[in-house]
Formats: structure tokens, sequence, C-alpha cells
């Protein structure tokens, strides 16, 4: 707004003669004026600045609580291809599932602000609503539509992503997390109730 108030400003003093006189013949608002466009240009200066050192400040955090929510992401996503095998059970993928959701809308907020987290954040969503769907209604997966599928392709999107991220935690922090490419490939068998 201000910038384009100063474009405006300065436009017309350079183009229309009458402008320019009206300028002229009141000083006193023409200081007013131009005080107030640079005050004004200052603080856009200043509040992009302090914007950015807060980004930079939560970076880290913003991080960890990515690799966090990628676990969850991972223990999840084992559990429900796993479903079926004698190691997991609907019940406890649902369970794991409704952990994800719960730590996906914990952590949304936080995530929103960074672009790389934000882009983190929609592929999580994606995969949760892929692992709920193939959840609700086994059955889809004989009628063409195979969640499963969609799920895998978005873990392997999610793990891309949060490679991104886990660069800004310190090596020496980094050991707590599991690497994002160390996924297990889970079978691929159809989800059984």
């Amino acid at each position: 707004m201000i910038a384009v108030a100063l474009v405006a400003l300065v436009v017309c003093d350079l183009a229309v003669g009458g402008v320019r006189e009206w300028w002229d013949r009141h000083s006193f608002t023409t200081d007013v004026v131009s005080s107030l466009l640079v005050l004004g240009v200052a603080a856009l200066i200043v509040d992009e600045v302090v914007a950015l050192r807060q980004r930079k400040q939560r970076a880290l955090s913003v991080a960890v609580q990515s690799l966090i929510l990628f676990e969850q992401a991972r223990r999840t996503y084992e559990q429900v291809m796993n479903v079926g095998e004698e190691s997991a059970s609907v019940p406890e993928a649902r369970d794991e599932a409704m952990n994800l959701a719960n730590m996906l809308l914990i952590a949304s907020p936080a995530l929103f602000d960074d672009p790389e987290a934000r882009v983190f954040l929609h592929q999580v969503q994606r995969l949760t609503g892929w692992i709920f769907l193939a959840l609700a209604s086994p059955e889809r997966l004989r009628q063409g539509v195979d969640p499963l599928e969609r799920a895998r392709a978005e873990m392997s999107g999610l793990r891309e992503t949060v490679r991104l991220l886990a660069r800004r935690v310190p090596a020496a922090d980094a050991v707590s997390f599991s690497a994002p490419d160390q996924v297990p490939a889970p079978s691929t068998g159809p989800l059984s109730t």
C-alpha cells in the first residue's frame, strides 16, 4: 500500500504539472506526507527483518517437530501396510492412525508458517487421508480404487520433503531420529479385518 502510494505520488509529480505546483504551494503538507512515507517504508523493512529473524530462530524447532511427525507417519504407514500379517491388526493400525491425526492437529500451526514445512504438512495430511480411507473400507481395494497405492506414493514424496527439513537438525541431534530413507518396503497384501 505504501509502495503504491509512493509510486503514484512520484508519477503524478513527474507527469502532472498541477500536482507539482500544488505540492510546491503546500510545503508543510509535503513535508508531512514525505515523512510518513519514509516512516512507512522503514517500518516495512524492519517488519520484514524481524519476520526473517523469527523464521530462522524457529527453523530448528520446526524441523524437529517435522521429524517427530514423520516418525509417527512412518509407524502408521508400516502398521497399515502390514495389516493381515501376524504383526499387525486393523484395530492397532486404526490406533496408530488416530495418533498420527492427533499429532498432525497439534503440529499444524507451528509448521504452517515455514514454506518447506508447509509442503511437508500438506503431504502428511494427504497420506493420513489415504490411510484412513484404506482403514475405513478395505473392500474398496477390490473395487479398483487402491488407497494403499496412493499411500505408498505419498510416503515416497514425504521422505523427500522431510530430508530437506532434516538438514536443519545438527548431526549430533539427528541420531535421535531414523533417517527418512530407512523406511522399509512393506508387504503389498490387501487389508484384512
